[in-house]
């Protein structure tokens, strides 16, 4: 788009205004070029990320880090977060994938949160056969996962448009569960809220 727009700039007998709406837009698109740079070079992190040990964390402690991180989205949404580890509450595992794992999911249930109800995310610990299941619900506008199922993990893919997103939170969730030799599973129902299942395999 930025080389379209450079021919097009060079093209003899154009209007001064003509330019300056083609300079706007390839300011533009040249802004969009950056983001999804900046997206792509947080995937590469991501994915090195994977190379860090496993160490042994409390998920506990770490829930409690995330809501730090979100004081102000919880406070501004008057968000309701019960935390439940009483099956599970030590974990082994990558710590920058757990944050980010929590901090995604969470996040999104207090962003897509449903007009007409204060959120409330539930969090539980279980063991799943060879798992840790960390299941993360809320009471939000939920996901068609009729319409979504098979790409709801995919890059830049999003499902409400009344709020800025980008459509990488999931993408990056997912890859990083993946990457940990876990699985993630989501049940959802329209404006009843989602459930997301997180499987880190036992070490």
């Amino acid at each position: 788009r930025i080389l379209g727009l450079g021919h097009i700039l060079k093209l003899p007998n154009q209007l001064e205004s003509e330019k300056e709406e083609i300079v706007h837009k390839l300011v533009d698109t040249t802004f969009e070029l950056d983001t999804v740079v900046k997206d792509l070079n947080q995937i590469l992190e991501v994915k090195k990320e994977s190379n860090q040990p496993l160490v042994v964390l409390n998920l506990y402690q770490e829930a409690e880090r995330t809501e730090t991180f979100l004081q102000n989205e919880i406070a501004a949404s008057h968000a309701i977060i019960i935390k439940d580890f009483s099956r599970v509450e030590i974990i082994k595992t990558v710590k920058p994938y757990l944050d980010s794992i929590l901090s995604n999911l969470m996040s999104n249930a207090i962003k897509y949160r449903h007009p007409r109800r204060n959120p409330r995310i539930d969090i539980q610990s279980d063991i799943v056969g060879e798992y840790v299941c960390l299941r993360i619900s809320d009471n939000g506008l939920g996901i068609d996962l009729e319409s979504y199922k098979d790409k709801i993990f995919n890059l830049y893919k999003r499902f409400h448009y009344h709020v800025e997103g980008k459509g990488l939170g999931l993408y990056l969730v997912k890859t990083q569960i993946d990457s940990l030799g876990g699985k993630i599973e989501v049940e959802s129902k329209v404006n009843e809220g989602t459930t997301f299942r997180v499987y880190f395999k036992l070490a």
